[in-house]
């Protein structure tokens, strides 16, 4: 809903200005959006190993929080246990619940993939 006529803004009784809804809306859905990284949504994830589906499932919350599903069995997803999660320069961070951190590449199949050369083949496709 856009508001025609102009309001003014009250801290603690005292008018501070004079603003629309209209003008503040843009703000307002920027700081809902996703944390930032191109091409880096939030959503659920499956969690891939070596390309395979795991049965397992990670959420990448829009406030930056990533929970992985209680069911799931990979133990190396479940040892890391991501707590949050960023995007930046076209990368999903992973961030473990001890501080440990976690690079995912976007590929071109829309697969989200840890460098090969790190270690084993760990990934994230979007549901």
């Amino acid at each position: 809903m856009t508001l025609k006529s102009p309001r003014r803004l009250l801290l603690g009784g005292v008018a501070v200005g004079i603003f629309t809804v209209a003008a503040i809306a843009p703000v307002l859905a920027a700081s809902r959006a996703a944390p930032g990284g191109k091409g880096v949504e939030a959503g659920r994830y499956s969690v891939l190993r070596d390309d395979k589906d795991t049965n397992c499932m990670v959420t990448l919350n829009p406030g930056g929080k990533a929970q992985l599903a209680p069911a799931c069995r990979d133990n190396g997803i479940v040892v890391f246990d991501p707590m949050s999660w960023r995007g930046d320069a076209g990368k999903i961070i992973l961030t473990a619940r001890k501080g440990h951190k976690l690079e995912l590449l976007r590929g071109d199949d829309n697969v989200w993939r840890r460098d090969g050369a790190v270690g084993k083949g760990l990934g994230l496709r979007p549901m």
